[in-house]
């Protein structure tokens, strides 16, 4: 009988401390709302930016919030926990807005990143301002990057058939003479646990390039037609041959042009693709490869190459070879593809040329990215909002100049 009296009394005395534990007792996550302004470029006739899509990604959970700037330029974000988060914004200016805006009728794409922006109830009180910066959305624009690779059937790892293609996303026709295209300077994302993003990334305002290649000719050799592209290829042979690699998905024999490096003793010369000018090349004196875990592409021009700054990669001799440093006036198109979706901290080219990135699902996969694209009069138009997050989609079987 005492055993179950005592036995009773501890049961009691249980379930009063429970009751007796409110939830003001227990720790609280403080939530917290953040309101975000968004303004124009400083050369911009008006300074709050209407219209505005405000993108908040929690780098931890996942979860994100998606809010359209008002007249003065502001968004809330409620119910905020505190944390990093990814803070991105995209305007498309037509050219009536951006004549208003700017004296010029040229469309523009406005874009704004931070990766990590950290966000508390203390940070909250205050607006956040940020300044959107943007490039003229540009009438070439880089259609597809095939850069993962493929595998023999050796199971032996591929990379000689990687391309890019290049698309006139204009009703005019354009010479492609004298225009470059470069491999942004970088690693693609955490490859190794030592890994760090590229020094340069800081640098918002120029895109630091290991190689530069340029298509020949005197003006206007080479016309692109509207509403079509060019390939150019790392060697522009058929990949599918049993000489190459009968697993590849590609035949770039047809390619345009081909990045051939001069002086090479391994690379191949196809006889029937021109190639491209060597312009810079000082990292791989064999092979004219591209990363597979995932580039940075840039096409553009210069009149005067030789004037562009040098800059060294830290930590590295002094007699190593310096990165170029291209301004982003001079950028026509920009393609950012990272390792992973978990890696945009690797991000080397800046917000105002492509304010996201994209990838493919591994290394040696055969898949490429390709521009997603729309129907308008019967032409074939690219996306192209500066944001490869939401231009871009991965294409399992690489198909050149197939729309």
């Amino acid at each position: 009988m005492m055993k179950k009296q005592y036995r009773l009394m501890i049961l009691a005395l249980t379930l009063l401390s429970l009751w007796g534990c409110s939830d003001d007792d227990s720790p609280r996550v403080e939530l917290f709302d953040v309101n975000v302004v968004a303004l124009y470029p400083e050369d911009f006739s008006s300074d709050q930016a209407e219209g505005v899509t405000l993108k908040l990604v929690n780098n931890a959970t996942g979860d994100q919030q998606e809010k359209i700037s008002g007249a003065d330029g502001r968004a809330t974000f409620a119910g905020l926990v505190p944390g990093t988060y990814q803070l991105t914004a995209s305007r498309f200016l037509n050219a009536q807005e951006a004549s208003t805006l700017t004296g010029s009728s040229s469309e523009i794409n406005l874009n704004y990143l931070d990766n990590n922006l950290l966000l508390s109830a203390a940070t909250g009180q205050d607006a956040l301002s940020i300044r959107l910066s943007g490039s003229i959305s540009g009438s070439l624009v880089i259609r597809q990057v095939y850069y993962s690779g493929s595998k023999t059937p050796e199971n032996t790892n591929y990379f000689f058939d990687q391309f890019v293609e290049i698309y006139n996303n204009s009703s005019e026709s354009i010479a492609l003479d004298g225009l470059m295209i470069s491999n942004v300077e970088g690693p693609s994302g955490q490859i190794n646990p030592n890994t760090q993003p590229s020094p340069f990334a800081k640098d918002q305002e120029h895109v630091y390039i290991s190689t530069a290649w340029r298509i020949p000719g005197t003006g206007s050799d080479h016309m692109l037609a509207p509403f079509t592209s060019v390939v150019i290829a790392q060697q522009g042979i058929n990949h599918r041959s049993e000489e190459a690699n009968p697993n590849s998905p590609v035949n770039l024999s047809n390619a345009d042009f081909e990045l051939f490096v001069t002086g090479s003793q391994r690379d191949i010369d196809a006889p029937n693709v021109p190639n491209m000018e060597m312009i810079y090349h000082p990292f791989n004196a064999t092979y004219s490869l591209v990363t597979v875990f995932g580039p940075g592409t840039i096409i553009w021009r210069t009149d005067d190459f030789a004037a562009l700054e040098r800059a060294p990669i830290p930590d590295t001799s002094p007699t190593f070879p310096q990165v170029v440093k291209v301004p982003v006036a001079n950028v026509i198109d920009a393609v950012e593809a990272l390792r992973s979706a978990t890696d945009g901290a690797f991000k080397r080219v800046p917000a105002q040329l492509d304010a996201g990135f994209t990838f493919v699902s591994n290394t040696y996969t055969g898949e490429s990215i390709v521009r997603k694209s729309t129907t308008v009069d019967g032409n074939i138009v690219m996306k192209d909002t500066n944001n490869s997050s939401e231009d871009f989609e991965i294409k399992s079987t690489p198909a050149p100049k197939s729309f």
